[in-house]
């Protein structure tokens, strides 16, 4: 284990960071803010500069799915509970996979 702060490693633990704080955001707040749009766009785009070196785009783009559902809510309860499970599940890959490529386990 061990971490060299580059450019790369430092803004993947901001995102690391980010991502937490979002996961926080979505569980007490109304499912239809737009932070979480926002965030998912963020990982999108620093998937796709860097592919082969951080997330993996189909767990991405599920999270993102997710989000979009949950924004443009037509659901009942249970739909939104489940989408909700759904995008957790996304958050807590990108938590453990962005500290597993910044530390280098």
């Amino acid at each position: 284990m061990s971490f060299h702060a580059t450019n790369f490693t430092v803004t993947l633990i901001l995102l690391v960071a980010f991502t937490i704080f979002i996961a926080g955001v979505r569980n007490r707040k109304s499912v239809d803010s737009n932070w979480p749009l926002v965030y998912w766009g963020l990982v999108v785009l620093f998937t796709l500069a860097r592919p082969e070196e951080t997330f993996d785009f189909r767990f991405v783009l599920v999270g993102l799915a997710a989000a979009l559902l949950l924004r443009f809510e037509f659901m009942n309860d249970f739909f939104v509970k489940v989408f909700r499970v759904v995008e957790t599940a996304a958050f807590v890959y990108i938590v453990l996979r962005g500290i597993q490529v910044a530390f280098q386990f």
